[in-house]
């Protein structure tokens, strides 16, 4: 089984309109901040090892946040990634953070721009890990699978509820195998990729 440093801390909490939001943090309490948005798909906890390790070894205290609908966090569609962002924003506020660094992996990576553009004075840099270019719009990327597949946004849309339960419903009837899974997973990878 692989070892994976447990948080130092985890918990939820709740935001002007009510909504909870699920943390989770990695290193000293007293330690430089950094707020990490996990992937899609992800959660709180989806931080390498690695920077598990070097958040105790460097004093660095790597919040992990839950986006909305994930983890512990509530249920809600936001209007749009700068509404998102400004309960992000409490979230860590609440936690006693007031000048931070951010780093978004994947699908965390727009909220981390978003954040970046909301909170000048509080984001001190913010990093994006594969972050994807944008797929409509003037600045789109040309061609890729992404490209293709937009075509099929607005049947998506229509779709996002039933689809939603579905994938749901799928997932939890893995849950059982979860950890021989990871535990798979882990041992066909190197080291840098686990």
């Amino acid at each position: 089984m692989v070892e994976i440093t447990a948080p130092r801390v985890e918990g939820t909490v709740t935001v002007a309109s009510g909504r909870h939001y699920g943390f989770a943090e990695f290193g000293p309490a007293h330690g430089r901040p950094i707020v990490w948005m996990h992937g899609t798909p992800g959660a709180r906890r989806q931080i390498p090892e690695s920077a598990r390790l070097a958040a105790a070894e460097l004093g660095l205290r790597i919040v992990g946040i839950d986006r909305a609908g994930v983890g512990a966090s509530s249920a809600y569609l936001h209007a749009g990634l700068l509404e998102a962002s400004a309960e992000i924003g409490e979230v860590a506020e609440q936690l006693g953070l007031d000048r931070f660094a951010m780093i978004g992996l994947s699908g965390g990576g727009p909220y981390v721009l978003a954040s970046c553009y909301l909170f000048p004075d509080r984001v001190a840099v913010g990093g994006i890990l594969g972050g994807m270019a944008p797929i409509s719009g003037p600045d789109r990327a040309e061609g890729g699978v992404m490209n293709r597949m937009s075509g099929f946004a607005p049947l998506v849309a229509r779709l996002r509820m039933p689809l939603s339960i579905a994938l749901t419903a799928g997932l939890w009837t893995l849950r059982p195998v979860a950890s021989q899974a990871f535990d798979l997973y882990a041992r066909l990878y190197d080291d840098g990729d686990r």
